[in-house]
């Protein structure tokens, strides 16, 4: 395997992260205020992938002092025939959160979310579309009873604003 891979997915993720906790700083606070507030969540998650990505290159580097050139010899299991680790494919998930993050005001959650699934199911090789379908929405509905209407946080609705204040389903 290459390490400049490595080290350029180290690198990635660690720019996620600090992007993460940028964007984070952005958020407004409520009127009520909690113990953590709205960006806490973010923090941890941009901290975590941040430094994980450092602590990544660092090693990297160090191992790449051990053996000469680009190469290093391969690591665990072989892959699943017909379904290759890449590059490529870890790329392409990272582009689908950062979309995920861009639509997720816009759209809402009720939308954004189900779209973020299939196309992530799809990027990690799921083909059929009822397995793809049924699990976004499952995924989507669940967590939006759990955490919008059990435990009451505001998430985006976007363009179904409207329609879920006529329904009672939302108190904005």
């Amino acid at each position: 395997m290459d390490r400049r891979f490595d080290l350029a997915t180290a690198g990635a993720f660690m720019a996620l992260g600090i992007f993460i906790i940028y964007q984070a700083t952005t958020i407004k606070s409520g009127m009520v205020r909690d113990p953590l507030g709205p960006r806490a969540a973010f923090y941890l998650t941009g901290g975590i992938m941040a430094v994980g990505g450092l602590l990544l290159i660092v090693r990297s580097l160090r191992a790449w002092g051990s053996t000469p050139g680009n190469m290093m010899p391969n690591e665990g299991v072989e892959d699943d025939p017909g379904h290759p680790s890449s590059a490529g494919r870890a790329f392409m998930l990272i582009g689908a959160c950062l979309l995920y993050g861009l639509a997720f005001d816009p759209l809402g959650y009720l939308i954004a979310t189900p779209l973020f699934v299939a196309v992530a199911l799809v990027i990690l090789g799921e083909r059929k579309w009822l397995p793809i379908a049924t699990i976004a929405i499952l995924f989507t509905v669940i967590n939006y009873i759990v955490f919008a209407q059990a435990l009451g946080v505001r998430v985006p609705v976007g363009p179904l604003t409207g329609t879920f204040r006529a329904l009672g389903l939302i108190n904005l």
